[in-house]
């Protein structure tokens, strides 16, 4: 592939997979820079494209993404274990608190709808 895009991943003879981030136009003396990053560190670097192009393959592409993360979706939160019972203490009191202030505002909702003039005089 003679013209990487942003998001390709290229692969160098070692197996060092990089990404493409931007592709500068020609400067001034007509040499077109590729920035690019190891996807095992977050270094830029830099390149010209014939360089570039010598030296890694393409293998790859991200899509639309800019970022690689890897997420552990069977990771489980564990309480500690001495605040466990205070914590069922707390969200109990925490429902009763939110049900008793429900009631005050539904009554002041209530009294803000009657106590409004009417523009039909």
């Amino acid at each position: 592939m003679s013209d990487p895009q942003r998001h390709d991943i290229f692969e160098d003879e070692n197996g060092t997979r990089v990404a493409v981030r931007q592709i500068f136009p020609p400067n001034a003396m007509g040499i077109a820079y590729i920035e690019y990053k190891n996807l095992s560190d977050s270094n830029l670097r830099f390149l010209p494209h014939a360089e570039f192009l010598e030296k890694f393959k393409w293998v790859d592409n991200f899509g639309a993404t800019d970022t690689f993360a890897k997420t552990n979706v069977h990771a489980a939160v564990v309480a500690p274990p001495h605040a466990e019972g205070g914590e069922e203490k707390g969200a109990e009191e925490a429902k009763t608190a939110s049900a008793d202030s429900e009631k005050p505002t539904a009554e002041q909702a209530e009294e803000n709808q009657a106590a409004k003039p009417s523009r039909t005089e």
